[in-house]
């Protein structure tokens, strides 16, 4: 068993097998976390501008999010330390004839590519890195002036989660916390000039469209639990504190 979390970075597609590698191609439809991944989704169309652009997703695994941004016609280049990971990554975007979606096994905090990018990708993904400030400082370098790059992790007390230990026991990987203003000092540190921290959009959905509605008596009583949806969601947004958030870093 590999005891260094970057040899377990590397070897987790192998030994996650055939039913993990087929799992993680279903993301974000075949995912419990479906809504969540979707809401995330939602808002990064909204951050991107429309194509074309290109776009690098580090440490993108088999690439589910890369090959939904090359169906919307981004030129996106997916990187992961796994190869096993870029192989069916690779195949995926040729079953699903998406040639813009292309992908190499490469460790994201020694990525050097002479091309340079629009935007950057951490979607779930920073978090493993052994060195985030290696990682920021390569991704900072592959983006073009006023490129941008977004991030989506978990925040504080990522780490310390049952799924979190089981997969460090399990798979000896880093699974680290990454709290929004650690990105964001450590982003600046590297070159980023400006920063936005946004709340992950997934909180607020679970607030407006939460499993307790019901079939409303009258138009009174409809009307009332809209009001009552709309107030809670205010109220979200008042105490909302950016942790975890959407980091968006521009050079």
């Amino acid at each position: 068993m590999p005891l260094d979390p970057k040899q377990g970075e590397r070897e987790y597609y192998a030994r996650i097998g055939a039913d993990g590698i087929r799992h993680s191609l279903t993301k974000p439809f075949g995912d419990e976390f479906c809504a969540q991944y979707l809401a995330q989704l939602t808002a990064l169309f909204s951050l991107l501008r429309p194509p074309p652009a290109r776009i690098v997703d580090f440490g993108c695994g088999t690439g589910w999010l890369s090959l939904v941004l090359a169906q919307r016609s981004y030129d996106v280049l997916g990187v992961d330390i796994s190869e096993d990971a870029i192989r069916a990554a690779t195949a995926a975007a040729q079953e699903r004839l998406l040639p813009n979606a292309q992908f190499v096994a490469h460790d994201y905090e020694s990525f050097d590519r002479r091309e340079q990018f629009d935007y950057g990708v951490f979607f779930d993904a920073l978090h493993h890195a052994e060195s985030e400030v290696a990682a920021l400082r390569c991704a900072y370098a592959a983006l073009k002036p006023g490129g941008c790059l977004i991030t989506f992790e978990p925040g504080r007390g990522h780490h310390a989660t049952a799924a979190s230990q089981r997969a460090i026991q399990e798979f000896h990987v880093h699974e680290k916390d990454m709290p929004t203003a650690h990105i964001v000092r450590t982003g600046r540190a590297v070159g980023f000039r400006q920063h936005l921290v946004l709340p992950h959009p997934h909180k607020l959905n679970r607030v407006i469209y939460h499993a307790g509605y019901f079939p409303a008596a009258t138009r009174r009583d409809l009307i009332g639990h809209r009001i009552d949806s709309l107030y809670r969601a205010f109220k979200h947004l008042l105490r909302w504190e950016p942790e975890p958030g959407i980091v968006i870093l521009q050079k």
